[in-house]
């Protein structure tokens, strides 16, 4: 009825890239997002990844463009820490004094609009976001025209780890709803897999949608229960 995929934890709607579509992978880690989009699309993917160790093990292929910045609620300097939270990175801004001054790597920080300006996409027609819970500034720093320039996003939130944000990831939700995007959460607890589609530039039917939410959400959370029944067995038999 529909197609959606799942790559490294983010799910996104394929019927709406083509090769000639512009995607961002924003906290690419290694850009094996990006390189599994461009292999299944054949779209140009513009990458962001603010850790010098992700970014120098970033993957290289054609269609692949590396940006080694960190995405934020406004442009300047960032510390960046690696270890200590889940994927081993968490983000300390460099002029709040969270992170006392000590270690660390200072690296630049650029918003959503900026970066747009930097790849020169008027209109990315999908954004994946895993940038360690810069995400809300992300959003809020957002004009709506940027935001609704859009065509899908793909949103790690990080309520999971920090249920106090979950008020905020709330009112990020309601925000892209208003700006007529449709919203379909993938996880069963808290938003660490959301699918914003917008209304304006993918045509679905509800019954899509319907299916998107139901079906192949409950679907995929099943599987991944068998996944891990068939290792723990697996680990047993051994």
């Amino acid at each position: 009825m529909t197609t959606l995929v799942e790559i490294q934890g983010h799910s996104f709607y394929l019927p709406a890239l083509a090769p000639d579509s512009q995607v961002f992978d924003l906290g690419a880690s290694n850009a094996g997002f990006a390189a599994a989009v461009n292999g299944l699309a054949g779209c140009t993917c513009h990458c962001a990844e603010a850790s010098p160790s992700a970014f120098g093990a970033m993957i290289e292929q054609p269609g692949l463009h590396h940006h080694n910045l960190a995405i934020a609620g406004r442009d300047g300097p960032f510390r960046m820490q690696e270890g200590g939270t889940v994927n081993g990175r968490y983000w300390v801004r460099a002029d709040t004094g969270d992170s006392d001054g000590a270690g660390g790597v200072e690296v630049e920080a650029v918003t959503l609009e900026s970066f747009m300006r930097r790849c020169g996409v008027e209109a990315p027609d999908l954004v994946k976001v895993d940038i360690e819970g810069a995400e809300i500034d992300m959003f809020d720093a957002a004009s709506d025209d940027t935001l609704k320039s859009v065509g899908q996003f793909s949103v790690e939130f990080h309520d999971f780890l920090d249920p106090a944000l979950t008020p905020r990831v709330e009112a990020v939700i309601r925000r892209l709803q208003g700006l007529g995007f449709e919203t379909v959460v993938l996880t069963r607890n808290g938003h660490g897999d959301v699918l914003f589609l917008n209304r304006a530039k993918i045509a679905l039917d509800r019954w899509q949608l319907f299916y998107m939410r139901t079906a192949f959400k409950y679907g995929r959370g099943i599987r991944r229960m068998l996944a891990r029944c068939l290792g723990l067995g697996a680990r047993h038999a051994a």
